[in-house]
C-alpha cells in the first residue's frame, strides 16, 4: 500500500483523497492519504516550504510506524523535505516532481515544463538534467483556485504550444492541480507530444514497488 502525503491541509475528504482516487483509476494503486497540519494554502513559496518541512518529516515517520504502507509519496511538485524523509524512514519515499521528471525523460529529450509559479521547482530541473528544455507559466493563473476559471485550459494549452514551438518534445506538468482539472485529457485532444501528469507519474513509479488494490 502506498502512503500519500499531502502538503495541503484540508478536512474535505473529496480534496484529501483526490490524488489517491486518480492513482487508483489510472493504475489500480492501493493507497491511504494523510495531510500535514497548519498549511491550508499548501506550499507556495520558500517560506511556506520551510514551515511545512518539519511536519512533512513527522508525518512520514508516523505513516511508516503506524500504517501498513510499503512506500510513501510526497504528492507535491516541489518534493519538499524528500531527502530528509528518505533519511528518516526505512521505506522508499517518492515525490511528485521527481517521478514526473523521470517519466518525462523516458518520453522525450527536450522537456518543456509548465506550472503556475514564476520558476519551475528546483528539484525538477535538477532531475531533468540535460533533458530540461524550458519552463513557462501563465500570468493569469498563479494560484490553484485560478485553474477553475472558464478559460484556464485554453490559456494553459497556449502556454504549452509556446514550449512546443520553441523545441520541446514532451510536456511535464509542475502542478498537481492540473490533474484536478483534467488538463492532460484536454491536452491530448490537441497536442501530439507526450504529456506527463504528476499524479499518474507517481502511480507509475509505485507500480515498480507496490501492490494492487483500493484506496482509503
Amino acid at each position: 500500500m502506498l502512503g500519500i502525503l499531502r502538503v495541503l491541509t484540508t478536512a474535505d475528504e473529496n480534496v484529501l483523497l483526490e490524488h489517491g482516487k486518480k492513482m487508483h483509476e489510472f493504475a489500480r494503486v492501493s493507497s491511504i492519504t494523510h495531510c500535514i497540519p497548519n498549511q491550508p494554502n499548501g506550499i507556495y513559496n520558500d517560506e511556506s516550504e520551510q514551515e511545512a518541512n518539519p511536519q512533512i518529516i513527522k508525518l512520514a515517520k508516523w505513516m511508516e510506524e503506524e500504517l501498513n504502507v510499503d512506500a510513501i509519496t510526497i504528492s507535491c511538485a516541489a518534493d519538499p523535505a524528500i531527502e530528509e524523509c528518505r533519511a528518516a524512514v526505512s521505506i522508499p519515499v517518492l515525490g511528485a516532481g521527481l517521478c514526473g521528471a523521470h517519466t518525462a525523460c523516458m518520453a522525450g529529450r527536450k522537456v518543456g515544463v509548465i506550472g503556475i509559479t514564476e520558476e519551475s521547482p528546483g528539484k525538477i530541473i535538477k532531475e531533468l538534467g540535460e533533458h530540461y528544455h524550458s519552463y513557462a507559466f501563465s500570468k493569469k493563473l498563479r494560484k490553484t483556485t485560478d485553474l477553475f476559471a472558464e478559460d484556464a485550459k485554453e490559456e494553459l494549452i497556449n502556454v504549452a504550444r509556446g514550449l512546443i514551438d520553441s523545441g520541446a518534445d514532451v510536456i511535464l506538468f509542475a502542478c498537481t492541480g492540473f490533474s484536478t482539472i483534467g488538463l492532460k485529457d484536454y491536452f491530448v485532444q490537441y497536442l501530439t507530444v507526450p504529456i506527463v501528469d504528476l499524479i499518474e507519474a507517481q502511480a507509475i513509479a509505485y507500480q515498480l514497488i507496490g501492490q494492487e488494490g483500493g484506496y482509503q
